[in-house]
């Protein structure tokens, strides 16, 4: 999506599981979707004080329940 760009992680240590990350085009990250490994629970943080244009956020979503 213009200006934005999303990253598949996998996050090990403090906490375990699958993460797609939410970016603006400069690296600075704005949010995340995160799945436990365990408990195949889902979170969504957002880690701006900024406003994200809600088409942003679905795209966000959208992809994060294909990709996780």
């Amino acid at each position: 999506m213009n200006g934005f760009r999303l990253l598949l992680v996998s996050a090990v240590g403090e906490r375990d599981g699958m993460a797609l990350e939410l970016s603006r085009d400069t690296g600075e990250q704005i949010a995340e979707v995160f799945e436990d490994d365990e408990s195949r629970a889902r979170s969504v943080t957002f880690f701006t004080d900024e406003p994200v244009p809600l088409a942003v956020v679905e795209w966000l979503l959208s992809e994060a329940a294909r990709q996780l």
